[in-house]
């Protein structure tokens, strides 16, 4: 599996690509998902503001959000993947404060939320033991 990472950045972010890569690719590899085409992700980090808007747009829900994910798997090579990860980097921070957690493991925590979304996984035990396995490397 390839991975082809762009990183729309709006927001003041102390995260470096490197770092979201790893969470990336860290996650593929945890879930044992396999694939032989190319992940093509889009990563964009919004403000609370804009996260909302795209938030009632798409999912008709009209409040903040950590994550929003969009895949499809419609490419001219069935193999590949393209996944867009919307983060709200502000309200991440704000999450981790009232956790206790350090920005990187609640970001890592909701990064690969998302990359387990484009990838198939739906809200369950074994998608949420995977998370806590990344938040936590």
């Amino acid at each position: 599996m390839k991975l082809r990472l762009e990183i729309n950045n709006q927001e003041k972010n102390l995260l470096s690509k490197k770092y979201f890569e790893n969470v990336v690719l860290k996650t593929i590899e945890t879930s044992k998902v396999k694939f032989a085409g190319t992940m093509n992700m889009s990563l964009a980090v919004v403000s609370e503001k804009k996260i909302k808007r795209i938030n009632r747009i798409y999912r008709k829900k009209n409040k903040i959000t950590d994550i929003l994910s969009f895949s499809d798997y419609s490419g001219n090579d069935k193999n590949d993947i393209f996944c867009e990860l919307i983060v709200c980097l502000p309200y991440i921070k704000k999450s981790a404060e009232e956790d206790k957690l350090t920005l990187k493991k609640e970001t890592a925590y909701v990064i690969s939320h998302g990359v387990l979304h484009c990838i198939g996984f739906n809200h369950s035990k074994k998608m949420y033991e995977i998370q806590d396995k990344i938040c936590n490397l």
